[in-house]
Protein backbone atom coordinates (compact mmCIF):
# COMPACT_ATOMS: atom_id res chain seq x y z
CA UNK A 1 0.00 0.00 0.00
CA UNK A 2 1.24 3.39 -0.93
CA UNK A 3 1.39 4.77 3.17
CA UNK A 4 3.41 1.83 3.68
CA UNK A 5 6.18 2.62 1.27
CA UNK A 6 5.98 6.46 1.79
CA UNK A 7 6.60 5.21 5.48
CA UNK A 8 9.27 3.16 4.80
CA UNK A 9 10.81 5.61 2.16
CA UNK A 10 11.02 8.03 5.09
CA UNK A 11 12.12 6.05 7.67
CA UNK A 12 15.14 5.36 5.11
CA UNK A 13 15.50 9.07 4.63
CA UNK A 14 15.99 9.39 8.31
CA UNK A 15 17.90 6.15 8.62
CA UNK A 16 20.44 8.23 5.77
CA UNK A 17 20.17 11.49 7.64
CA UNK A 18 21.37 10.29 10.46
CA UNK A 19 24.19 8.21 9.09
CA UNK A 20 25.45 11.15 7.32
CA UNK A 21 25.38 13.05 10.81
CA UNK A 22 27.09 10.08 12.40
CA UNK A 23 29.84 10.41 10.10
CA UNK A 24 30.42 14.16 10.98
CA UNK A 25 30.42 13.94 14.63
CA UNK A 26 32.61 10.78 14.07
CA UNK A 27 35.04 12.35 11.75
CA UNK A 28 34.80 15.85 14.11
CA UNK A 29 35.89 13.06 16.66
CA UNK A 30 39.17 11.58 14.88
CA UNK A 31 40.48 14.63 14.35
CA UNK A 32 39.96 16.24 17.61
CA UNK A 33 41.68 12.91 18.82
CA UNK A 34 44.29 12.89 15.66
CA UNK A 35 42.65 8.71 15.82
CA UNK A 36 41.17 7.98 12.26
CA UNK A 37 39.14 4.53 11.06
CA UNK A 38 35.64 4.36 11.29
CA UNK A 39 34.19 7.00 8.73
CA UNK A 40 34.87 5.10 5.18
CA UNK A 41 32.78 2.26 6.88
CA UNK A 42 29.63 4.83 7.36
CA UNK A 43 30.28 5.95 3.71
CA UNK A 44 29.37 2.21 2.16
CA UNK A 45 26.61 1.55 4.66
CA UNK A 46 25.14 5.15 3.17
CA UNK A 47 25.73 4.01 -0.21
CA UNK A 48 23.65 1.06 0.02
CA UNK A 49 21.14 2.64 2.46
CA UNK A 50 20.47 4.77 -0.32
CA UNK A 51 19.85 2.44 -2.92
CA UNK A 52 17.12 1.17 -1.09
CA UNK A 53 15.76 4.32 -0.16
CA UNK A 54 15.95 5.47 -4.35
CA UNK A 55 14.06 1.92 -4.76
CA UNK A 56 11.36 2.48 -2.62
CA UNK A 57 10.72 5.76 -4.43
CA UNK A 58 10.60 5.04 -7.69
CA UNK A 59 8.56 2.34 -6.92
CA UNK A 60 5.67 5.02 -5.46
CA UNK A 61 6.13 7.00 -8.25
CA UNK A 62 5.18 3.88 -11.12
CA UNK A 63 2.63 1.93 -8.43
CA UNK A 64 1.38 4.63 -6.55
CA UNK A 65 0.29 7.92 -8.39
CA UNK A 66 1.03 10.14 -5.44
CA UNK A 67 -0.52 12.88 -5.45
CA UNK A 68 0.62 16.62 -5.05
CA UNK A 69 2.42 16.53 -1.43
CA UNK A 70 3.38 12.95 -1.99
CA UNK A 71 5.29 13.46 -5.46
CA UNK A 72 7.07 16.93 -3.61
CA UNK A 73 8.05 14.75 -1.21
CA UNK A 74 9.74 11.68 -3.46
CA UNK A 75 11.38 14.55 -5.42
CA UNK A 76 12.93 16.04 -2.02
CA UNK A 77 13.96 12.90 -0.89
CA UNK A 78 15.50 11.79 -4.13
CA UNK A 79 17.27 14.95 -4.56
CA UNK A 80 18.33 14.87 -0.65
CA UNK A 81 19.78 11.37 -1.31
CA UNK A 82 22.07 12.33 -3.32
CA UNK A 83 23.06 15.22 -1.10
CA UNK A 84 23.68 12.94 1.75
CA UNK A 85 25.64 10.86 -0.25
CA UNK A 86 28.24 13.05 -1.20
CA UNK A 87 28.05 14.89 2.24
CA UNK A 88 29.27 11.03 3.02
CA UNK A 89 31.95 11.17 0.16
CA UNK A 90 33.05 14.24 1.44
CA UNK A 91 33.73 13.02 4.94
CA UNK A 92 35.31 9.48 3.63
CA UNK A 93 37.75 11.72 1.39
CA UNK A 94 38.37 14.14 4.36
CA UNK A 95 39.03 11.14 6.93
CA UNK A 96 42.21 10.19 4.38
CA UNK A 97 43.17 13.64 3.73
CA UNK A 98 42.91 14.22 7.23
CA UNK A 99 45.35 11.17 8.55
CA UNK A 100 48.19 11.21 5.79
CA UNK A 101 50.32 13.51 7.35
CA UNK A 102 48.34 16.15 7.44
CA UNK A 103 49.38 19.06 10.46
CA UNK A 104 46.90 19.74 13.53
CA UNK A 105 45.75 22.99 11.83
CA UNK A 106 43.82 20.90 8.75
CA UNK A 107 42.19 18.92 11.58
CA UNK A 108 41.20 22.24 13.08
CA UNK A 109 39.57 23.53 10.22
CA UNK A 110 37.83 20.34 9.96
CA UNK A 111 36.16 20.28 12.98
CA UNK A 112 35.09 23.86 12.83
CA UNK A 113 33.48 23.11 9.89
CA UNK A 114 31.92 20.27 10.18
CA UNK A 115 30.22 22.11 13.51
CA UNK A 116 29.17 25.33 11.95
CA UNK A 117 27.56 22.85 9.40
CA UNK A 118 26.16 19.81 11.17
CA UNK A 119 23.33 21.68 13.12
CA UNK A 120 21.76 23.15 9.70
CA UNK A 121 22.10 19.41 8.00
CA UNK A 122 20.29 18.67 11.11
CA UNK A 123 17.45 20.89 10.68
CA UNK A 124 16.94 20.11 6.89
CA UNK A 125 16.79 16.60 7.70
CA UNK A 126 14.34 17.00 10.31
CA UNK A 127 12.22 18.88 7.98
CA UNK A 128 11.86 16.36 5.78
CA UNK A 129 11.04 13.38 7.79
CA UNK A 130 8.89 15.01 10.38
CA UNK A 131 7.73 18.14 8.09
CA UNK A 132 9.00 19.90 10.75
CA UNK A 133 9.08 23.96 9.45
CA UNK A 134 12.50 25.91 9.99
CA UNK A 135 13.54 29.00 10.48
CA UNK A 136 14.39 30.72 6.59
CA UNK A 137 14.99 33.99 7.87
CA UNK A 138 17.98 32.76 9.62
CA UNK A 139 19.47 31.41 6.45
CA UNK A 140 21.78 34.98 5.82
CA UNK A 141 22.97 33.63 9.17
CA UNK A 142 24.42 30.55 7.55
CA UNK A 143 26.01 32.27 4.77
CA UNK A 144 27.72 35.05 6.84
CA UNK A 145 29.27 32.28 9.09
CA UNK A 146 30.68 30.18 6.26
CA UNK A 147 31.90 32.78 4.62
CA UNK A 148 33.83 33.83 8.44
CA UNK A 149 34.83 30.76 8.00
CA UNK A 150 36.08 30.53 4.63
CA UNK A 151 37.60 34.03 4.55
CA UNK A 152 39.50 33.26 7.87
CA UNK A 153 41.00 29.51 6.83
CA UNK A 154 41.19 30.88 2.85
CA UNK A 155 45.32 32.21 2.74
CA UNK A 156 46.47 29.48 3.88
CA UNK A 157 49.83 28.41 1.98
CA UNK A 158 49.02 25.08 3.62
CA UNK A 159 47.70 22.44 0.85
CA UNK A 160 46.85 19.96 3.31
CA UNK A 161 44.49 22.85 4.92
CA UNK A 162 43.04 24.04 1.49
CA UNK A 163 42.10 20.57 0.35
CA UNK A 164 40.15 20.44 4.06
CA UNK A 165 38.73 23.57 3.30
CA UNK A 166 37.41 23.06 -0.09
CA UNK A 167 35.94 19.94 1.20
CA UNK A 168 33.92 21.90 4.17
CA UNK A 169 32.63 24.04 1.23
CA UNK A 170 31.14 20.76 -0.53
CA UNK A 171 29.35 19.89 2.21
CA UNK A 172 27.92 23.21 2.68
CA UNK A 173 26.62 23.47 -0.86
CA UNK A 174 24.84 20.43 -0.31
CA UNK A 175 23.67 20.87 2.77
CA UNK A 176 21.98 24.05 1.36
CA UNK A 177 20.52 21.56 -1.00
CA UNK A 178 18.89 19.28 2.00
CA UNK A 179 17.30 22.90 3.21
CA UNK A 180 16.35 23.75 -0.31
CA UNK A 181 14.40 20.21 -0.99
CA UNK A 182 12.87 20.66 2.72
CA UNK A 183 11.37 23.76 1.76
CA UNK A 184 10.28 22.77 -1.32
CA UNK A 185 8.45 19.53 0.19
CA UNK A 186 7.14 21.65 3.02
CA UNK A 187 6.47 25.25 1.09
CA UNK A 188 6.41 24.42 -2.92
CA UNK A 189 7.68 26.62 -4.92
CA UNK A 190 6.12 29.34 -3.65
CA UNK A 191 7.82 29.10 -0.50
CA UNK A 192 11.74 28.98 -2.48
CA UNK A 193 10.95 32.29 -3.37
CA UNK A 194 11.61 33.63 -0.15
CA UNK A 195 14.79 31.70 0.16
CA UNK A 196 17.17 32.64 -3.12
CA UNK A 197 20.46 32.31 -0.84
CA UNK A 198 19.24 28.68 -1.49
CA UNK A 199 19.87 29.12 -5.21
CA UNK A 200 23.33 30.29 -4.45
CA UNK A 201 26.72 28.20 -4.54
Amino acid sequence: MKWKAMEKARNLLEELGGMVLNGMETLEREAKENEPGEVEDLFWEAVHLRMKLNDILIEILLRYQPLARELRFVRSALDSSYDLYRIARHLSRMEALLFIGSPECARDVAVDGLSLLRSWLAIGIESLVREKPYPVEELPFLELSFEEFWKGNVKTENPMVMATLMHCEGIYNHTKNVLRSALYYLEGSKGLERAPILFVS
